[in-house]
């Protein structure tokens, strides 16, 4: 699963790849045509394959009410049935990749990565530029051992919404599917929480069309060190880079900054860029809707 602080550092590494996506961004410059859901595939998969009672393939437009069990950073598995997207459910899955050579969980590892820089996944989510948002994407699977067995050979990309600021487990069960979401309702995955920032904190996401205490800017700060830096530099240019994106606002004066920036130093890697979230809040009182 994926942090927000995961998300930058993953989009960091998309951008510096030659504006490769992962996770919540795009690269394209433009909307990229929304893919039509399968016909069947919102239809609850129960009919056993001929390899007997083994589930089928995914397919682009499935949902699936997987349990928080199956949403680890380890949980390469999960043969949740699947649900009609009318019914609550935790993910979709927006994208099948299938390989040329056999599957190992070695080489599903490697080539997750390209669930996040698929076109098709992006533009089914209606994803038309790099932002910060809540969006729980890519989600990994591979087969399961008796899917593998059938002859089956494909990771399933799916993606959801994060409950939380730092995503884990946490997935906000939801009706209704994310077909073109994105790009139908931008402000629906903006980050927003009903507290002061605390970015070490998981804490719990709400809605931005409703008063909030703090809202987390959708652009976000790179910063390109050959060194890790201090943690007072860290500050300062956080200070500094979101100042510049908050531009002239009218309620700047008003308005606290809070920087975060990822990775940390215990999983920097050097010469890798930084990537920085910035929250706001008033000094008093709460933030308006965002529309």
């Amino acid at each position: 699963m994926t942090t927000l602080g995961r998300v930058i550092a993953l989009l960091m590494a998309g951008l510096v790849s030659v504006m490769c996506p992962a996770c919540t961004s795009d690269s394209s410059s433009s909307p990229t045509s929304l893919p039509t859901p399968s016909s069947s595939a919102a239809s609850p998969s129960t009919r056993p394959s001929p390899a007997g009672h083994v589930p089928p393939p995914p397919k682009i437009g499935q949902c699936r009410d997987t349990p928080a069990s199956h949403l680890g950073d380890n949980d390469w598995v999960d043969t949740t049935p699947v649900v009609d997207c009318s019914k609550p459910h935790t993910l979709e899955t927006v994208e099948v990749i299938k390989p040329v050579e056999k599957l190992t969980l070695a080489l599903a590892k490697q080539l997750a990565g390209s669930c996040g820089g698929s076109s098709s996944a992006r533009g089914y989510l209606g994803i038309s530029y790099p932002a910060v948002r809540t969006l729980a994407f890519p989600v990994v699977y591979w087969p399961s051992h008796e899917q593998r067995a059938a002859g089956q050979n494909w990771l399933r990309c799916d993606a959801g919404v994060n409950a939380t600021t730092h995503g884990g487990p946490h997935l906000v069960r939801q009706t209704g599917s994310l077909h073109g979401a994105v790009l139908s309702d931008p402000v629906r995955f903006q980050v927003c929480i009903g507290q002061v920032p605390d970015p070490a904190r998981d804490q719990r996401l709400t809605s931005c069309t409703k008063p909030h205490r703090t809202e987390v800017l959708p652009d976000f700060l790179t910063l390109n060190v050959q060194h890790y830096p201090s943690g007072a530099t860290l500050n300062r240019k956080g200070q500094s880079g979101c100042a510049q994106l908050l531009g002239r606002r009218k309620d700047l004066s008003s308005l606290v900054i809070t920087s975060s920036w990822q990775p940390s130093r215990a999983d920097w890697s050097k010469g890798d860029p930084l990537g920085g979230l910035c929250w706001i809040h008033q000094k008093s009182g709460l933030m308006p809707p965002l529309r």
